[in-house]
Order: C-alpha cells, then structure tokens, then sequence
C-alpha cells in the first residue's frame, strides 16, 4: 500500500507545537510576575493610587471616589497584644480608616536611642490594620499635643535650661533632632503607603501648627521637604490639620497644591460655619473633620469630662447627610486608651498646671478596657444607616467584649522604705546647684535632692519658689508635707528639728500644649530654708530614679510599718485565663503602681476623678503575680489596711456634661 506524506500538514503541527511551548513560556513569565508582585508590594505602584480630587471636592482610590469615617486609636496606649482586638472592633463599628498619632519619644526616648519593637512596633501596628481591612492615616508629628507628655517630643530637645531650643521653630537644633529622627522613622512608613502596596493613605504635616505662636514659615516648609524627601512627593496625600479660629488658619496650612488643608471641631460647632470659614482658606478640596471629638479629656482633681451620646450623634448625622457636599469624619478619640507609666501630659491655664490622670478613657465609644459601649452601638447604627457600603459584616460578628475579673484582696507584705530607695537610682551626682531632670538625662520618674548638715530647727519654713511638679519633703528620712506646683505659697513649715533634708520631686507631666511646654522638671528654682537661700550654696546630692528597675528591689518583710515614699510588694495568685482587672487604691493617696514590671501609671485617689487602674489581662499571668506600689503621700494607718483591692468594674470619675 502507498503512503503519501503531505508536507504541508506536517508543517502545520510543527507551527502547532511551537505555539503551545510560546503560550507555556507566556504563562510561566505571568506567574513569575504575579509571584514577585505579591512579595514586593512596591511593585503596585501605578496600579493603587489614592489622591485628591480638587475639582469634585473628594478622594479617588484607584480612580474612584472613595468614602470614609475615621477613628483615632494609637498604637502607644495599649499593648501591642491587644492591637488587634482594638482594630478589629474600630472596623466592625463601619469606619474603615485608623489615625494614629506617633509619639516621637516613645521611639526615641534618648537622644539617638531609637525602639521599634514591643508596644512601639509600629509597622507592625499598621499591618495589623491593613490584615483587617482598614486603611491608615498617619499623624508623625513630630509634635502631637494628644495629652502625651511634652506633645510627644523628647524631653533632651528642650535643650538645657540656660540655652533652650525653640521647639516647632526653624531653630537649627531643633531642625537636627526632628531629621535625625524623620530619617529613621519615614524610611519604615515608605513600604506602607498604599501606592506600596501597603494601607496608609494619609499622612499629617506637624499638627495644629496654627495654635503655635511660632508661626514659622520655613520650619513649615523644612518639615514638608522632608516628607517629601522621603515618602515622596504624590505617594500619599499630605495634609494639615487645624482649629476653625481665623489665627488657627492663617499660620496652620502649607499653601501648596499637594497638601490639603482641614479642620477639627466638636460637638458644639456647627460644621457649615466652620467649612464656610475654610473655604477662605482653601476653596476647593474635600471637606475633612480631621478631630470630631465624641468625649473629651480629663485633668486630675477635676471633674471626669462626658459627651451626651445623642448629641454627639446628632452632630455626626448632620455632617454624613450636610447640603455642602461630602463631609469625612475622624473621630479623636474612638478608643482613647491608657497612658502607662508616667507618659500622661498635663496642660496649663490661666497660671494653674493641670496634669492629666493615667486613664484616657475619653469617654469615647470604646472604653478604655476596649469594650463596645453604648456610646459605639449609637454610631455604629448611624454608620450603618447613612453609610451602608462601609460596613463589614463578618467583623461585626466577630468583635466582643472581653472578660474582666476581680481578684480580690492583696497585701502588701514586704517593703522597701524610703532610707533605701536610694538603691535603685540609676545615677548619682554632686552639685552645689541642683540640676534638673534633663540636665540629668533623665525622662521620667523622680529625682531625690538630698542636702546634709543644714542644722534645720523646729519652725524652719522651706520655700521653694517653682517646684516642678510634686515634692515630698522628708527630713531625717521622715516624711513632714509635701509642695505642690500649685500651690498658692509653695513652702512649708517643718516642726522637727533635723540635720539631713531630702527632697523627692516627681515628674507629673511635661505640659503638652502652648506656651508652657518648656516644662523642665526637678528643682528649677532657689530653694530657701528660714529666708536662707541654701540652693546653690550647699553641697546636693541628686539621685536618678526613673523607677524602671522596681523588679531590681530588695524587699523585706517588716513588722514595723514604714512612712511614705516606700515601695511596698505583694503577690496574688490567677486561676486559669488571665482577664482584665482593675487596681483599687481606696488606702493610699498618691504614686505610682506596678504589676509584674508593668508600670501601670500614676494614682492620686485623694483627687480623683480616677478611682482605679486598668490592668490589662495580657500582662497578668496563671499562677503567681506580683504587685508593687511606691506611696509618696499616705500610708494606711493600720498594717491590715496595707494592700491593694483587684476589681472588675472601672471607676474614672463621675461624668460631668
């Protein structure tokens, strides 16, 4: 049988053969690119874009308008374990967008000092926002106000008191220490902007720069070009944010077609006047709310600050459904949180320091222990109703309230009393003037002035002129008063007669808002004993005590019972999962408490309005806990009053509307 071969149909399958090993090549060249885009997510620019739409007066995310309500939750006032249980409860409420501020001395707590890990592990902070759906707007400061000390700038850039830095100025020291820090801090921002890949949108420059008096142009423009710099100049949409007052407008914006100018405003300002006002400003742009505040903050021996629910909610209607167009909210703060350790800030007003307690509770729809209020179920309602395409169901389902615990009674049993405290000063100096806080390079905490052989004598009157803040007076190692900054005559008469005088001066917050932030704490002043100036005459001794070493303590059991300015210990013991509590300090006055080494914050139960501490369960551990507390006012009369009381109910003060 013949066989004829057809050549052209031989050619045909060859041609075949070669596109289908074409089209394999093809594909394995769009999933090696698929591949490398997933982890690099640099290489998204050009796909993910979030601007400013001038002409429409909104924001476009990839080419489309885009809806937003904000909350302000920050990262510094909860453990990092809970982050997500915060996140996820700020998304299940509807708002799709976090604001944080970033606490400059939390990351640099020492010149050149930098921390990024723990409870500052920010990028981690924002990537945990970004795994729950929600996009970020950043507020670097440097300077934040936020009731944080010193607005959240370091306390070495104050400089030394004989030569101080003109802070939010162009003064050429302080430009040094806001770039040495902007340039370790953007460069972990860059990877997380949303052209990136990653989930932050926004980016503040410097914060309500109106309210400062410096009105500085070029440190204005300094502090853009660095941002620029680094996260580029149309990566992520720059903005300001400011008071509605005309003096707050007029030095608060950057007049430049890529930054935005908005405003803050509460519950008591009707938000078209306050729009209309800006538009002097800026005529174009979107309407941003950038601080609606649902609550408000609290100062110690004043009354705990509260927002009607309904009013708020109200107000927050009228701007979703406002004739002037699309108005977005933030809300400062939706979770408000706790100022550990001694990083609360303090105000001053009409010649009166006014520090602010632990608690930031804020009276804001998440409570401070995280819970969903009614106060978030109102909003969340609102959000729902007037903004249904935000909303996201499965997180909804998702978010609870955690469970607190009591646990009951807690003596304290052993002691380290105030002769000994010395032990745990980390430095020591000698000086005929007393040096204060910075001059010691110290932050936090207190410093004990200690001063032998004056030869007081009973009737002696100690003065000083400008205590900053708290001073506990001993002579003798015994406790005689204490003089407070506020204080109308801050002296005080001694009715012993003695050879040693030892001063222990807490730091209660650097003031974080106005003209005051110069706030340098320590003896800053002449101090005089019986109209004798004995500062800067006699010899000092000036111990550091920052207290972050009270696990270093060599306690003991004590039959008799010491005075104030001791340390005291306990332990208590949790039966399964840990929960949240709070430490009730009904017997004490005044310091600072400790829960296996986590500095829980200051107490001032004689002035409330805060009645108890939030202890956070992550922090407690199954089986034994250990509990201490440095009491520089009271001590219990009777040894079994001695101790602390773990409840499960906050108490931040009776609200006051």
């Amino acid at each position: 049988m013949l066989h004829v071969v057809d050549k052209s149909g031989s050619n045909s399958t060859l041609k075949m053969i070669v596109s289908r090993q074409k089209l394999f090549i093809l594909f394995a060249f769009l999933a090696i690119c698929l591949y490398v885009t997933l982890l690099n997510p640099a290489s998204y620019r050009g796909s993910r874009s979030f601007v400013v739409d001038y002409e429409n007066d909104v924001f476009l995310k990839d080419g489309t308008p885009f809806d937003f309500v904000s909350g302000s939750l920050h990262y510094f006032r909860v453990p990092h374990q809970l982050w997500r249980d915060r996140l996820l409860k700020l998304r299940a409420s509807g708002i799709n967008v976090v604001s944080t501020y970033v606490a400059w001395n939390v990351h640099e707590p020492h010149e050149g000092v930098f921390s990024f890990a723990g409870d500052a592990d920010l990028v981690k902070f924002v990537k945990t926002a970004q795994s729950l759906d929600l996009l970020v707007n950043i507020r670097p400061g440097p300077y934040i106000c936020a009731e944080w000390d010193n607005g959240g700038i370091p306390y070495f850039v104050l400089g030394d008191p004989t030569s101080p830095i003109k802070l939010r100025s162009s003064d050429e020291r302080y430009l040094a220490h806001v770039k040495r820090y902007y340039d370790v801090l953007l460069p972990k921002l860059k990877p997380m902007l949303y052209s990136n890949g990653g989930p932050i949108v926004l980016a503040q420059i410097e914060n309500e720069y109106g309210s400062d008096l410096t009105c500085d142009k070029k440190y204005k423009e300094f502090l853009y070009n660095l941002m620029k710099e680094h996260l580029g100049n149309n990566d992520v949409v720059y903005y300001t944010a400011d008071g509605w007052d005309m003096h707050h407008l007029i030095c608060g914006p950057i007049h430049d077609s890529n930054v935005l100018t908005t405003i803050n405003f509460g519950t008591k300002t009707e938000h078209h006047d306050a729009y209309y006002r800006m538009r002097g400003f800026q005529k174009k742009g979107p309407l941003v709310n950038s601080e609606f505040y649902p609550g408000w903050l609290d100062h110690w021996s004043e009354p705990h600050q509260c927002r009607d629910t309904g009013f708020v909610n109200s107000q927050f209607i009228k701007m979703l459904v406002s004739k002037l167009g699309k108005v977005y909210v933030n809300f400062y703060m939706f979770f408000g949180g706790t100022n550990f350790a001694f990083y609360a800030g303090a105000n001053h007003n009409a010649g009166k320091y006014q520090p602010d307690p632990t608690t930031y509770d804020y009276d804001a729809p998440m409570s401070e222990a995280g819970d969903m209020t009614y106060k978030y179920q109102v909003l969340q309602s609102t959000i729902a109703k007037h903004r249904p395409a935000l909303v996201h169901p499965s997180f909804a389902a998702e978010a609870k309230n955690s469970t607190k615990k009591g646990y009951g009674w807690v003596d304290l049993t052993e002691v380290l009393e105030f002769g000994r405290l010395k032990s745990l000063a980390t430095c020591h100096h000698e000086r005929t003037k007393p040096k204060t806080f910075s001059q010691l390079k110290q932050d936090f905490g207190f410093v004990l002035y200690e001063i032998n052989e004056v030869q007081g004598s009973e009737l002696d009157v100690l003065k000083i002129t400008d205590p900053r803040d708290s001073v506990s007076v001993f002579v003798d190692n015994y406790y005689v008063g204490t003089i407070f900054r506020n204080d109308p005559e801050p002296q005080l008469q001694i009715h012993h007669d003695f050879n040693k005088l030892s001063l222990l001066v807490e730091n209660m917050g650097r003031v974080n808002y106005g003209p005051k932030m110069h706030d340098y704490k320590g003896i800053i002043s002449d101090v005089y004993l019986d109209g004798e100036k004995i500062s800067g005459v006699n010899k000092w001794d000036m111990w550091c005590l920052p207290l972050n070493n009270t696990d270093k303590a060599a306690f003991a059991k004590s039959t008799i019972l010491p005075g104030p300015g001791s340390l005291f210990r306990g332990t208590f013991t949790v039966s399964g999962t840990p929960a949240d509590t709070w430490a009730k300090l009904t017997m004490f006055s005044k310091g600072v408490i400790w829960v296996n080494n986590h500095n829980l914050g200051r107490y001032w139960t004689s002035v409330g309005p805060q009645k108890h501490l939030y202890v956070p369960g992550v922090w407690l551990k199954e089986g034994v806990n250990e509990v201490i507390v440095l009491e520089v006012e009271r001590i219990p009369e009777k040894r079994e009053f001695l101790g602390v009381e773990f409840v499960d109910v906050p108490d931040v003060g009776e609200c006051h509307y």
